[in-house]
């Protein structure tokens, strides 16, 4: 594999072009792995994702990829052992099937390949867990359940209300409220949250809630109003303006599209 920097260890085998190559042929129809490859140049939907190509075994690349990619090659039972702890039923085939990865990925799949490179000693041990955790992190992916990590803040001001958001997102939550769990006053707090991640306090509540009442539409059979209220919606009319509103889509339809 001339045309990659290669990491391979056990069950997983991290492939980093270092020459523009046209050929994927290395990477493509592996009979026993399945390849995910992380191209940087797509763009996301979502802010701080990165857009992931994933392959079952046997299964060809299809499209073409800039030279500014990673491309992970995962051992089948590996995968599917991790994945059926999530879901039950048997996996799909996942033929150039696209998904979208928190970029904070990337920090782990670099540390996998620093570890790889190291004689570093019980590294066996670390790059163990770095495998076990890749893993999980892209089958949280495709099941629309990843921990995005939303840059989570070493702010101790601003953790402190992303814990609490997370913890308690169903009730009503104020900036005053969050503000009051640090001593500090709601401008501060909203000044502080927002140069760090990007959105206000409320803008990010709002993620939660939504990301929450995700998870469950795909993974519970239970009633859109019923939903809405556990999420800490006011109604069913505000839980779906609001998700159509982040989603370009009602809940009956996300729900129709993911059943």
């Amino acid at each position: 594999m001339k045309e990659f920097d290669v990491f391979k260890q056990p069950n997983m085998c991290l492939c980093i072009p270092i020459i523009e190559a046209n050929d994927c042929g290395i990477i493509n129809g592996r009979e026993s792995d399945y390849v995910i490859i992380i191209d940087f140049n797509k763009v996301a939907k979502h802010r701080n994702y990165y857009v992931a190509i994933i392959n079952s075994p046997k299964t060809r690349l299809t499209e073409k990829l800039s030279n500014d990619y990673y491309c992970l090659l995962i051992n089948k039972d590996f995968f599917e052992n991790i994945y059926a702890m999530y879901d039950e039923k048997a996996i799909q085939r996942f033929d150039n099937y696209h998904v979208e990865i928190c970029n904070d990925i990337l920090k782990y799949l670099n540390m996998f390949a620093f570890e790889s490179s190291k004689n570093m000693p019980n590294s066996e041990v670390t790059i163990s867990a770095h495998s076990t955790l890749i893993g999980h992190w892209i089958v949280r992916s495709i099941l629309g359940e990843s921990v995005d990590m939303r840059a989570i803040s070493s702010d101790y001001s601003v953790a402190r209300a992303q814990h609490y958001i997370e913890q308690h997102y169903p009730e009503k939550i104020t900036v005053e409220q969050l503000a009051a769990l640090t001593y500090i006053s709601s401008s501060g707090l909203s000044h502080r949250f927002k140069s760090e991640m990007g959105i206000s306090p409320i803008e990010y509540l709002l993620e939660v809630r939504l990301q929450k009442a995700q998870n469950m539409m795909r993974r519970k059979n239970i009633s859109l109003t019923d939903i809405a209220l556990a999420c800490g919606f006011s109604s069913l009319s505000h839980f779906s303006s609001s998700f159509a509103a982040k989603m370009n889509m009602t809940p009956t339809e996300y729900m129709k599209r993911y059943s």
